[in-house]
């Protein structure tokens, strides 16, 4: 399925969003292993990434741009040049690139079928425990960008 308009990227920006609070309230309730931490994560960068495409389409669409750039750090760092007044957008950004550095990087478990499972990962000399009340935090932001690429995107402050 190719997405051809900002509409549709938004559209499964939120279909993408759904299935993270699936994984977040059913599997990794049930299953509480590293493994689905790890999936949740890569969730969460899918769905800013919709989010990222929808906007970059949209500026496209506008012509406050001639190209979209092909890759995923060229639309961030598009939209950081593009939007560097608007703190929200940049701060999901760069939660979209610290996301990026934590699934890619070499990871531990600890307390793995246990109520205090922990995904443990160093990133440029810091350690963090990425655990499910961290993952719950993750999520409310989540939310709060949702409705940020949405207004950027089509205009509309809904919820």
């Amino acid at each position: 399925m190719t997405l051809n308009t900002s509409e549709e990227f938004i559209a499964e920006m939120y279909a993408s969003f759904k299935k993270a609070e699936h994984s977040m309230y059913v599997s990794l309730k049930y299953t509480r292993t590293v493994d689905v931490i790890k999936n949740l994560i890569d969730r969460f960068i899918e769905t800013i990434a919709y989010g990222i495409e929808g906007l970059a389409l949209e500026l496209e669409n506008k012509k406050e741009i001639l190209v979209v750039p092909d890759t995923l750090i060229g639309k961030i760092n598009l939209l950081k040049e593009k939007f560097p007044e608007n703190e929200e957008l940049v701060s999901s950004l760069d939660f979209m690139l610290f996301l990026r550095k934590v699934s890619r990087a070499e990871y531990t478990r600890s307390e793995e079928f246990r109520k205090n499972v922990t995904m443990g990962v160093n990133i440029e000399g810091v350690d963090y425990n990425i655990n499910i009340a961290l993952l719950q935090e993750y999520l409310e932001q989540l939310k709060k960008y949702l409705i940020l690429y949405k207004h950027l995107t089509l205009g509309e402050d809904e919820e």
